[in-house]
């Protein structure tokens, strides 16, 4: 179980509290509403992917290599997380409690991108574990 608290403590740290520095210094989360709901929310994949950020590559590689360990621990530590369907489902459901959550930083922003290149990285590791546990499986 400690994995799974690593994992999520990891996630918290780049998800709530990213990297940035306001006036010099790093800044600091805030809670409340951005003045529109738009501004906040992007439904449409990969539209402003490559426009909004100068380093567009270190997002989708950070982005899926951030919920890799989830589709790797998770199974591992939940028993009922027994196949690949079952662990992106849960992957899915925790990523998207994440992006809503957001709503409520308005320094932050929910985008559909970030469902999307997460999941990847949940399928990944789900992948990658289930291959290994099928292929010690296969062995006599």
């Amino acid at each position: 179980m400690l994995l799974v608290y690593i994992c999520l403590v990891v996630i918290a740290r780049f998800v709530y509290f990213p990297l940035h520095f306001v006036d010099g210094k790093i800044g600091t989360l805030t809670i409340g509403f951005s003045t529109t709901l738009s501004d906040m929310i992007s439904l449409i994949p990969f539209f402003f992917l490559f426009d909004r950020y100068d380093g567009w590559l270190i997002n989708i590689i950070g982005n899926i290599a951030m919920f890799i360990p989830v589709g790797i621990v998770w199974p591992i530590c939940f028993r009922k997380l027994d196949n690949i369907k079952k662990t992106v489902f849960a992957g899915i459901c925790f990523i998207i409690f994440i992006e809503l959550s957001q709503l409520l930083c308005p320094e932050r922003h929910t985008d559909i991108d970030d469902v999307i290149l997460n999941t990847s990285g949940v399928l990944i590791g789900a992948c990658i574990l289930f291959a290994i546990r099928k292929s010690r499986n296969d062995v006599p």
